[in-house]
């Protein structure tokens, strides 16, 4: 798979994106703030539900190849 919006994120942004667990090992729901969404559809000229839908789909790539 082609990571498009992953390589325009911020190292912390980055390992947001890619965090499944969070304090006292509970799950981590990843959510991305509106600027940043508006920031990769205004870059790659997509809509922001499209950079949204990408962002959760390389998400879920990620996440998968770590394990």
């Amino acid at each position: 798979m082609e990571l498009r919006a992953y390589y325009l994120l911020s190292t912390n942004s980055r390992r947001a994106i890619r965090k499944t667990k969070g304090r006292f090992g509970r799950p981590h729901h990843y959510s991305p703030q509106a600027p940043l969404i508006e920031k990769i559809s205004r870059t790659l000229g997509i809509s922001k539900q499209a950079a949204y839908q990408l962002l959760m789909k390389e998400r879920e790539y990620l996440i998968r190849q770590e394990k």
